[in-house]
Parts: structure tokens; sequence; C-alpha cells
């Protein structure tokens, strides 16, 4: 027993010495394993004096303390590692979480200025008397909106997964509407239809953004085509509820209590999915997948709503529209829609795109 219980501590030491941990480190985890092992020997010892003022009986005290306090320094090698372990992850954590947050500062302000220089070029450029440079000048403004609003996204997304997500209150439906409208414009053979019964008022809902985004163009990417995508959005007491269903060949479900885990997403690259629930669960929600009406995958998206009034609203449709060919028109798969006053209505509309 005593030769192994020193063969440990030796190999023990070894490996401390090869490891890549700094001289700091190193002794920290020196200091805790000889501190649990003064612990343990210190335990047993007061055990052994009871038993001795007792007058009870001590049978070679000596050897069961060195092997005590053996063990004390071998749990104390293991506990200084994982400790060191866990510091170095809330480090990497810590650095990580500086890096979004200048990345955020630098999209907000040297991108955002670049892009807003280049829009004013251009709208100049649109006056020019060569159409071709007014149609150029145009290509560059959209253009510019486009990277404007990726930005914007950026921004909410490392808001909300860094904490500093200051909550604007934006209409969910409107942000739907913009995801449905861009896909159904930047896709052919795809039937988009979207449906919404009221303003949906969330905390941060520019942030879904890129989650519906991620959703919508899985469903695209992995449905083939021609593929058919029902979007929706209702309220359910103080929780808006958005499903993205479509008629593809669905996720088994043996897969999907997997697919929102980091590496497993069925974007390909592994993060899609793990960033949507993340963003998601940050702002109080939930996500989940489940089989569609349709035949395909179906993903609800559950958020919680807060109070309405007239500086949350930022309008929603009224009357139904449809949208069929290339040229996309407002409605539901369309443009965010404002001015419902005080009576907000159902939005429907559909995309098709051959």
């Amino acid at each position: 027993m005593g030769v192994s219980l020193s063969a440990a501590v030796v190999y023990a030491a070894v490996r401390l010495h090869r490891s890549d941990l700094q001289t700091n480190e190193g002794w920290l985890v020196v200091g805790v394993s000889l501190g649990c092992g003064l612990a343990t020997s210190l335990a047993y010892g007061v055990t052994v004096a009871v038993r001795y003022f007792e007058g009870r009986p001590l049978v070679e005290p000596a050897f069961p303390m060195l092997v005590i306090g053996t063990l004390g320094i071998l749990g104390g090698v293991v506990i200084g590692n994982e400790y060191i372990a866990t510091r170095r992850l809330t480090e990497q954590a810590r650095e990580s979480r500086d890096a979004m947050v200048f990345t955020n500062d630098l999209l907000r302000h040297d991108v955002r200025n670049a892009l807003q220089v280049v829009d004013g070029h251009a709208t100049v450029l649109t006056d020019h008397e060569d159409e071709r440079v007014r149609e150029s000048a145009e290509t560059i403004g959209g253009q510019t909106e486009s990277l404007d609003r990726i930005v914007t996204e950026v921004e909410s997304v490392v808001e909300v997964l860094t904490g500093e997500a200051g909550g604007e209150v934006a209409d969910l439906t409107a942000v739907l509407a913009d995801v449905t409208e861009s896909a159904g414009a930047d896709h052919a053979g795809v039937t988009l239809e979207y449906e919404a019964e009221s303003e949906l008022p969330v905390a941060g809902a520019d942030a879904l953004y890129p989650v519906f985004s991620n959703l919508v163009g899985n469903a695209i990417e992995h449905g083939g085509q021609p593929i058919t995508i029902a979007v929706s959005a209702r309220r359910e007491g103080e929780t808006g509820v958005v499903r993205v269903a479509d008629d593809g060949p669905g996720i088994p479900e043996t897969d999907r209590d997997r697919v929102f885990e980091r590496g497993v997403s069925t974007d390909g690259g592994g993060h899609g999915l793990y960033v949507a629930e993340t963003v998601v669960s940050r702002l109080g929600g939930e996500i989940s997948v489940e089989e569609s009406d349709l035949g395909g995958a179906a993903f609800v998206v559950e958020v919680p709503l807060v109070g309405t009034g007239d500086d949350t609203r930022s309008g929603t449709g009224n009357e139904p529209q449809s949208t069929t060919g290339e040229e996309p028109q407002t409605g539901t798969a369309g443009e965010p829609q404002s001015g419902t006053g005080e009576e907000p209505g159902t939005q429907t509309g559909s995309t098709t795109e051959e």
C-alpha cells in the first residue's frame, strides 16, 4: 500500500512538471495538494486523539495517517488542476465576451459610418445624366441598406449574447414580414405563406431576425425545390408564438432533441440552430422542433410579450395581400408595415418564386 501511494505521488509530480501549467499555476496546484494532505492528516489526527483520551486502543496510528495524508495530497492535485481548468475557461469566456463587445463597437461606429459615406455618394449619383450610372447608384444604395441591416442584426445578437441588450421593444410581426419578403425574393421555386394575427411587441425583437432568417433558410436549403414554407405568428396570453413549417423531408424524431446542440445543427456549420436557441433563451423564450402539418419540420419559437402601447408599435397591415412572380409586393411576406392605428388587423400573404 505504501509503495503504491508513493508511486502515485511521484507520478502526479511528474505529470505536474510536464503539464502546460504556468509557474504560478503549478505552485497553486502544489499548495492545494499540500493543504488537502494536511487537512486530511489533521482530521485523522483528531480522531486518534479522541480515541486516546477515551482510553481506546490505538493500532499503529502513524501508518493510517500517512495513507490518509497521501490520499489527501492526490485529491488536492485533482482539485487544483480542476480549479485551474475552470479559471482558464472563465478567462477565455471573458476574453471572448470582450472581443464580441469590441466587434460590436467596431460595427456600430466604423462600419456604419463608412456605409453612410458610400450611401451619400450613391445618392448624389442617382441624379447623374448617364442612365447606367444612375442604375449603378441605385444598386449601391440597395446594397448599403442590406449591409446596414446586417450590421443591425449583428449588433442586436451580440448585445443579447453579452447581456448588454437594452431591451428595445419592436413588433415581431414586422420582423417576420422582413424575413419572408427577403427569402421569397431571393429564392426561386419557393412558396412562402405568412400569417399574423396582430402586433406582437417583443423586447429585443431585432435580434430575432437572424433566428427566423436561419430557420427559413434551413428549410429552403434542406427541403429541396419546389418547397412550401408556412410562417405564422399569434398571441397566446402573454406569449408570442411563431411557427415556421415546411413540406420538406423533416427531421427524424430521434434527432429533434439534438439539433440545437453545438456541432449538430442542420445548417452544415453546426452553429446556426445553436446560436438561434441561445438568442431565444437569452430573451426569455423557448424554441423547439416538431413534425409539420405539411409533412416536414416545424420550428416553434415562443417569446414573452411586453405591454402594448403607442410607443411600442411599429405597425402591421390589415389587408391580406399576395405576391406572385419576381416582383414581390407589400404584404405579409413584404416590407415592414406601419400605420395600423388603434385597430391592429390580421396579416396573411404568400410569396412564390418560379
